[in-house]
């Protein structure tokens, strides 16, 4: 019987370089209600916890939940809507995909973009890759770095936590790799230097798509 394996990719800064588009909407919805707007580096530090606490942060004073509801709400459908113009695959991330399908591996996306705007993204960009599962934020589990989803998510794809790797760019996805029982891969490519990644115990590192395919067995 062949044996079942899986990578799990994390999206934005990772598979994707997302930031151009998030900018331009998360400083629509900023200058809309009255805050400065944020420079593409302060950016690249708050992505990777979820769309509520990426407008939280870059609001950046306290406010009550309503009035944060009412300003993702604004960011989510700005940003949904505008069809991602800007986005790019990292170069190299094509071949990595194809070649890790044609070793057998089961591919899937676990992000904590909301779904909506998750599913845009990855129509316009990756679908054609096939993907076996493509799992963001909906409300109905906590987002990384809880085991939740991840595991979820390997019992629908019939694959074991040792038999998977998790690959992403920011501190919540090797923290969810160390908190599921995944292999992690922690890339720097993406939204986080070394030292960060590391801090959370991060052990593996790949500094280009293409070294995933010789970490990857």
């Amino acid at each position: 019987m062949t044996l079942k394996k899986a990578v799990i990719f994390d999206l934005d800064g990772t598979l994707l370089d997302t930031v151009p588009d998030i900018l331009d909407n998360i400083n629509l919805m900023l200058v809309h209600f009255g805050y400065k707007p944020v420079d593409e580096e302060t950016l690249k530090g708050y992505v990777g916890s979820g769309a509520r606490k990426l407008c939280a942060d870059a609001i950046g004073v306290k406010i009550t939940e309503q009035e944060l509801d009412e300003r993702l709400a604004y960011y989510n459908s700005f940003y949904t809507a505008s069809e991602s113009p800007k986005t790019k695959l990292f170069i190299g991330i094509e071949n990595v995909l194809k070649e890790l399908k044609n070793r057998g591996y089961k591919l899937a996306i676990l992000t904590n973009k909301p779904q909506e705007t998750t599913d845009k993204v990855y129509e316009n960009y990756l679908k054609s890759f096939g993907f076996d599962a493509v799992v963001g934020q909906s409300g109905t589990v906590k987002c990384k770095p809880d085991k939740t989803a991840t595991l979820n998510l390997l019992k629908k794809l019939d694959v074991s936590p040792e038999n998977a790797y998790f690959v992403g760019d920011g501190e919540t996805d090797v923290l969810t790799s160390i908190n599921s029982g995944t292999k992690g891969i922690a890339v720097l490519w993406g939204y986080r230097k070394k030292a960060q990644l590391e801090s959370v115990g991060a052990k593996i590192f790949a500094y280009s798509p293409n070294d995933l395919l010789s970490i990857i067995d």
